[in-house]
């Protein structure tokens, strides 16, 4: 079978996925074998637009289904503005969202696009009409049990239709999940076991059919841990891990060992073809491009990451606290000074900027020096005590007076009272930077399934079936390559104790998921997999957040578009607020115009 690359296939199906109107205008044409499917190149065509629809910049990969997970999940923050973003970022969603109505429907057309080509492929004669409809069906299969682990009980279609918007009642997610599982079985059955960038494989299906059953069992199904078991294994070997957790989100990867799957991108073609995550998560004057910094890190997370592991390489990678300066479509803007100095770079959380006083010969302005919270010498790395740090810049045993003098400075900003600017200065996430985005458009290929995720869930599965040592020796060989991954080796992140009880261990492994895929497209789901007592674990270490909670206690009124965020006002007791958060409501549009659905998740 002849094969072009993904690049050049991608871009030509957008041409499809950008026609929309057009296929509203002659819905049957998704239906017709005759004009569509009548050779393999035209179906292929067809099925390349179902990816298009899956990468849509505008509700699908492109942005919506990257900035929703980091955005929404607990451990992100956005502006504190009163719209209903800023509500879903105080876990209070409201179901006029419009990120979650873009996302939702968006996995709609890429099944109602799915239906129409499976039945029409089907139909036809063609030598390779079971390995395309194969890939249709994981296709479908990813967007349903995206749908069905963010919503829950959702509206089931599996038949093709003249109209995205007929009427059908929710089935429940066991019942959505189900497909989900026929659906992989027919790709793992008919895929190819070797494929391009961005196409899925036999193995490809198999590890998504581990992953199902690792749902399946954090849901509560006592039988699935066998069977995720049974699948990861099988898969285990098939992929490998980069020698580097660095090399995993560099420009335009391709051919990495570690992709299980991924979605690839360009700048140049058509307008849905491009990826906005560098837009989304990056700091403004950091590329060529323009970016928007929508979304941020909770100062708790990256203390709770950083505190954890303390000198683990992936920090770096993770997270983006300094950067040089650059102007749009120009890149680093000039020296200030004679050598480059941190007047041509910004600093973020937990790193400032202090005077030292000192006016270099031939410099126009004092040098400025850089700070960081001096985590060292405080009692808890994970949660550095503002009182503590308070104490430190009175002490003059510990550091000189200047840069005592910054550092209380910068503890002000973090908590003081009427803050009016972003000088709080949240770290970024950094997987998504591009340096080279044109515009607000990102080339960079996205991962949406890494190998490492999959040996922590196989890992969890070990320690579900009470092979507790094997699933710290299968966790150690994440940690062991992020020990690797730096310019030295590091001790940390340091392998497990094997005297961790089993709870630990479980306990452990959830968290050790949201560190390793820490900005990356499951960030929401990883936090409510395991239900309301993980997902208060999680939310506990935002609240218990020091630094947070001295602002909020400056601010009892919390105004402004600057603030901190303590979830459901500290009460992290409430079973309702916890439950309510394991799922997203059902959009307004949908219920408006679904009259088979009475209600949403929240009960209007």
């Amino acid at each position: 079978m002849k094969k072009f690359t993904y690049i050049f296939l991608l871009a030509s199906c957008l041409l499809l996925a950008s026609c929309e109107s057009w296929l509203d205008e002659d819905p049957q044409y998704t239906l017709n074998t005759q004009i569509q499917f009548s050779t393999s190149e035209k179906a292929r065509a067809a099925l390349y637009g179902c990816y298009g629809y899956f990468a849509l910049t505008s509700g699908g990969y492109g942005q919506h289904w990257q900035e929703i997970p980091v955005r929404y999940s607990g451990f992100g923050w956005a502006q504190t503005n009163g719209g209903t973003n800023d509500m879903c970022g105080w876990l209070q969603c409201d179901y006029t969202d419009d990120l979650l109505t873009n996302a939702w429907y968006v996995m709609y057309k890429v099944i109602n696009e799915t239906n129409a080509f499976i039945a029409n492929v089907e139909s036809t004669s063609l030598e390779d009409k079971d390995e395309m409809a194969a890939e249709a069906h994981f296709l479908r299969a990813l967007s349903y049990y995206n749908l069905a682990i963010c919503w829950g009980d959702v509206p089931l279609k599996t038949t093709p239709s003249s109209h995205d918007g007929v009427a059908v009642p929710r089935s429940s997610r066991l019942e959505v999940l189900d497909v989900v599982r026929s659906d992989l079985e027919f790709a793992s059955k008919y895929l190819p076991e070797t494929n391009s960038d961005g196409f899925p494989t036999k193995w490809t299906a198999e590890a998504y059919l581990g992953k199902l059953y690792h749902t399946l069992g954090c849901l509560g199904d006592a039988t699935a841990w066998e069977k995720a078991k049974t699948y990861f294994e099988g898969v285990k070997g098939k992929y490998d891990l980069e020698s580097k957790f660095s090399n995993l989100f560099v420009d335009k990867i391709k051919g990495s060992k570690e992709s299980i799957f991924q979605l690839g991108f360009q700048v140049n073609g058509e307008l849905s073809s491009f990826n906005r995550g560098s837009w989304v998560f990056n700091p403004a004057a950091s590329s060529y491009g323009k970016s928007f910094h929508r979304v941020k890190c909770t100062k708790a997370f990256y203390d709770f990451f950083a505190g954890t592991y303390w000198g683990d390489p992936r920090i770096e990678t993770t997270f983006m606290a300094k950067w040089r300066k650059c102007t749009n479509n120009i890149g680093p803007v000039a020296q200030v000074e004679p050598v480059p100095s941190a007047r041509d770079s910004t600093y973020e959380y937990p790193y400032f900027t202090y005077d030292s006083g000192i006016k270099p010969a031939g410099w126009k302005n004092n040098k400025l020096l850089v700070g960081r919270i001096p985590y060292e010498l405080l009692t808890n790395k994970e949660n550095p005590s503002a009182d503590e740090i308070l104490a430190i810049t009175n002490d003059e045993t510990k550091f000189d007076e200047k840069y005592r003098k910054g550092l209380k400075d910068f503890l002000n900003v973090c908590t003081a009272a009427g803050r009016t600017g972003e000088r709080a200065a949240w770290p970024h996430f950094a997987k998504a930077f591009d340096m080279n985005m044109a515009g607000i458009a990102s080339h960079k290929n996205l991962i949406l399934y890494r190998y490492a995720d999959l040996l922590l869930m196989l890992a969890d599965v070990y320690n579900e079936l009470d092979r507790k040592d094997d699933a710290i020796n299968t966790v150690d060989l994440v940690l062991a390559r992020a020990r690797k991954s730096g310019a030295k080796v590091s001790t940390q992140p340091a392998k497990w104790e094997s005297t961790l009880t089993k709870d630990q261990v479980r306990e452990k492994i959830f968290f050790e998921r949201l560190f390793e895929g820490a900005g990356e497209t499951e960030m929401y789901q990883m936090m409510r997999l395991r239900g309301t007592e993980y997902l208060k674990k999680a939310l506990t270490v935002n609240n218990n957040h020091s630094i947070t909670k001295k602002w909020q206690e400056n601010n009892p009124n919390a105004t402004g578009v600057w603030g901190e965020r303590i979830y459901n006002n500290g009460s992290l007791n409430d079973e309702t607020f916890l439950k309510k958060n394991l799922l997203f409501p059902i959009p307004r549009d949908e219920m408006n115009t679904n009259i088979a659905i009475t209600k949403n998740n929240f009960g209007y």
